[in-house]
């Protein structure tokens, strides 16, 4: 059985959704170009926290995981997912995201 994710690692997830955002807005990355190339649907509207989440990591997380809520995560889920969408967004956009956050970073 896989232990249930911490409090930090919930955290930690939702600074590191807050600063793709802001890595793909620096970036002029808009939401129509990752949601076609993951999902065939489009949006023209910056990225926010919520977006990201919604739109590119949830799907993620649910697929990677089989969970339905990020709620449900282990202590490796995040990481997962952290590690598959660094690099498919290195390879589809030559962006590198922000490190996951951890007590010493922050």
């Amino acid at each position: 059985m896989t232990q249930p994710k911490t409090d930090a690692q919930r955290a930690a997830a939702h600074i590191w959704i807050r600063q793709v955002a802001s890595v793909l807005n620096e970036h002029g990355i808009e939401r129509k170009v990752v949601i076609d190339k993951l999902t065939s649907r489009g949006l023209d509207m910056p990225w926010d926290e919520k977006s990201f989440k919604e739109l590119v990591y949830k799907p993620v997380f649910q697929a990677v995981t089989r969970e339905e809520s990020t709620e449900d995560a282990n202590r490796t889920d995040h990481s997962i997912c952290y590690e598959g969408l660094c690099k498919w967004f290195g390879q589809e956009f030559g962006v590198t995201l922000p490190p996951f956050p951890s007590r010493e970073s922050l």
